[in-house]
């Protein structure tokens, strides 16, 4: 982490001097006070921890593929030394560099790249990881969006701990812009209840408190397992049964529809299974709490919008 500067102070008689120059250039040019100023800032994170900058990043490692195409985003991808695995979003960012993926990070690598910004998701990297690189000086600048604004907000402040804030208010005002539209769409629709599955075995779900359970609910929607206390907690079949979602939605783990939401379909006696809602969305375009997870949410209420009319005209 790039750590603010301690300064000497100099002789009265230099730094009045230095005053009066500065002053005096800025009545000629208003703009050079604000380029000769001090680039120091503050972000505060994920997790509520307030980070101190010198000047912007210059070399950064994105311990999370999400970090990784929030950078990209916003113009802050040239900064990347480092990332983990499935950092593959844009095209550019495969070729970066890796430092390890969900299951260990390689620290020794790490420390190697000198980075001055590492950026991680507590939730996803080793705990024992991420203290270890604690222990060794570094500080660790939390990710963790599950909301549309702390998304844009994540945006904001990777642009400009990367020296492109202007670029980032512009790409999170859009984003914005964005989720409003949405919302104004879908926000007087009939409310469904959602079932997300996230895997097969054992079977895994979310609950509210995740940026894909928010796009359940600005569809219109009402996710079954919104109030367990475990963010990804796992269920059981007789449970799922029990709740008798409207719509069952999945991602897997690639292009592909996986075979296990289709399975399903033996429930017969399900509303999701008598009106064919069974949806697959690509997992890059709602497990990634990035721009391209609007396309994921426009794609979940376009599916939910066609339920609402099956239910309308059963007979179809």
């Amino acid at each position: 982490m790039i750590l603010n500067a301690l300064r000497i102070p100099a002789a009265l008689i230099v730094l009045s001097f230095c005053s009066s120059v500065l002053f005096a250039a800025a009545e000629k040019n208003p703009e050079s006070l604000s380029d000769t100023d001090s680039k120091a800032f503050s972000l505060t994170d994920d997790a509520g921890t307030v980070h101190h900058f010198s000047q912007p990043a210059q070399r950064i490692v994105s311990l999370i593929p999400h970090s990784t195409e929030l950078l990209f985003a916003v113009g802050g991808g040239d900064a990347i030394v480092g990332a983990v695995q499935y950092s593959d979003y844009p095209e550019a960012a495969k070729s970066i560099p890796r430092v390890g993926g969900y299951s260990a990070l390689n620290i020794e690598a790490i420390v190697a790249l000198k980075p001055d910004l590492i950026i991680a998701w507590p939730e996803g990297n080793p705990t024992r990881d991420l203290s270890r690189l604690k222990q060794l000086g570094y500080e660790i600048f939390v990710s963790d969006p599950n909301t549309y604004e702390t998304i844009a907000r994540n945006l904001e402040n990777f642009a400009t701990a990367s020296g492109h804030k202007a670029e980032g208010e512009k790409v999170a005002a859009d984003f914005r812009r964005q989720v409003a539209q949405l919302r104004a769409e879908y926000s007087d629709k009939k409310p469904l209840t959602v079932f997300y599955q996230v895997w097969h075995q054992p079977l895994l779900t979310q609950n509210g408190d995740t940026f894909i359970s928010r796009a359940i609910e600005l569809c219109g929607g009402r996710n079954v397992y919104a109030d367990l206390d475990i963010k990804a907690p796992q269920v059981s079949i007789e449970s799922v049964l029990e709740m008798n979602p409207d719509v069952i939605v999945a991602s897997g783990m690639g292009e592909s529809r996986p075979d296990w939401l289709d399975a399903w379909g033996q429930y017969q006696h399900l509303t999701a299974v008598k009106t064919n809602s069974l949806y697959h969305i690509h997992p890059d375009l709602l497990h990634r709490p990035t721009p391209r997870f609007l396309l994921g949410t426009r794609q979940l209420c376009e599916a939910m919008e066609k339920t609402r009319q099956k239910q309308q005209s059963p007979e179809d």
